[in-house]
């Protein structure tokens, strides 16, 4: 029987380290064996293999390819050939974003709102030269955000973010510092001076309204709400707890979080863990060091116990165990912001409360440390590098004292 002709001869490395391909008995050699020139000369090779009835005339030579060749290795090497085209905005966000997985690599809600701008960039004005990107036209882009419904405050702050991707280019030598410095030249949205609406201001949740909603929460998401409570910190700080970095040797344990907000303007963090926080963290301290102490997969462990400790009727042998060898989901080692979010969200409508955040938790907390204690302590608690930040607390306390003012007795 004989054989059938190959589609597409094989590209075959010879003995003496040059690539060849045999056709019709003939071996051609077509160039170094893994290089460019051997690559691009056997694509085209074939191409005309192909269109001439799966064979080659006579008279075939391989300088032939070479034009065509040529043109193949400059369309695959665009740093030459497009050495002179102008950098596009959608270049520079690419660029950004690639430098923004490994610089917000710790903080995911910050990379989902870096990637989420960078794509409303990229469909604004991908397409034009970076160069030519000026303050109009970042203040149209924002316009569409005015018209998008975002609030006045979130609007400055991811427009500031566009011209800190800009800065990126000025430092990468993409584009000229003039086009950034003409980026910086616009001026933020101000209160009553625009369409955009005003968000509103989140004030702390009352504790009568956390006690009716942890009736409803896991064992393990409970005991999260007693020890931010109990500490005032952020999510991100309750969520990353880990037995190693807890220091015990003292009469009073400090939490020292491997990272914090503040981390990279050289500020240490300490939380004090102590009272109901000291109870809740002294149960979870019997694992490794390096493992967080609140593990989703453990709260879904304890719940399924607890609905086998519930079972009335008799478990049926082919019941006893259902998990699957290899689940298409699989509980995370650890609970994230947003994990820890959904869980209390949905206490909130099982307890029929008003809906509430955890950092509402984190307002509460630094609201009565401020008004008991004052402003300094607040700041230290909650972790913050200037005391204006801890000041934002302050305006719950202005509005008690001016509803106590009202109250007083007059003469």
């Amino acid at each position: 029987m004989v054989r059938p002709k190959l589609e597409a001869p094989a590209l075959r490395h010879h003995l003496s380290g040059k690539a060849f391909v045999t056709i019709d008995g003939r071996n051609i050699y077509l160039g170094p064996w893994g290089s460019t020139i051997a690559a691009a000369r056997y694509a085209v090779l074939m191409s005309q293999y192909h269109k001439n009835g799966s064979t080659l005339p006579e008279d075939f030579d391989v300088k032939s390819l070479d034009p065509v060749a040529e043109k193949f290795i400059r369309a695959a090497t665009p740093d030459e050939d497009k050495a002179d085209e102008p950098i596009l905005v959608k270049h520079l966000t690419a660029a950004y974003r690639e430098h923004a997985k490994v610089a917000y690599a710790k903080c995911k809600s910050e990379l989902l709102r870096i990637t989420q701008i960078c794509k409303e960039l990229e469909a604004y004005s991908g397409d034009t030269p970076v160069d030519e990107f000026g303050p109009r036209a970042l203040k149209a882009l924002r316009q569409t955000w005015v018209e998008s419904g975002r609030a006045r405050k979130y609007i400055n702050a991811i427009t500031q973010l566009v011209v800190r991707i800009f800065k990126f280019g000025v430092a990468e030598e993409m584009i000229q510092e003039t086009t950034w410095t003409r980026l910086k030249a616009l001026e933020p949205l101000r209160y009553g001076r625009t369409d955009a609406k005003e968000g509103t201001t989140r004030k702390p949740v009352s504790i009568d309204v956390v006690r009716a909603t942890v009736v409803e929460l896991s064992p393990v998401v409970r005991d999260m709400v007693r020890v931010q409570v109990a500490t005032g910190m952020r999510p991100s700080e309750l969520c990353s707890m880990r037995p190693c970095d807890i220091d015990r040797s003292g009469d009073v344990w400090m939490y020292r979080p491997e990272h914090h907000k503040n981390k990279s303007k050289g500020k240490a963090r300490a939380i004090p863990i102590v009272g109901d926080a000291r109870d809740v963290v002294t149960n979870y301290l019997n694992r490794d060091a390096n493992a967080y102490l609140f593990s989703p997969s453990e709260a879904v462990a304890l719940w399924q116990a607890k609905k086998r400790s519930e079972r009335k009727s008799k478990v049926q042998p082919s019941q006893v165990d259902r998990s699957k060898d290899c689940p298409e989901t699989r509980p995370g080692e650890r609970y994230t912001q947003d994990s820890y979010r959904r869980a209390i969200d949905r206490a909130c409508k099982r307890a029929k409360v008003e809906r509430w955040f955890p950092y509402q938790i984190r307002h509460l907390l630094l609201t009565e440390i401020r008004d008991a204690l004052g402003v300094e302590h607040a700041q230290a608690i909650g972790g913050h590098s200037r005391v204006d930040m801890t000041e934002v607390y302050a305006k719950l306390s202005e509005a008690k004292a001016i509803e106590a003012a009202k109250a007083a007795p007059k003469l």
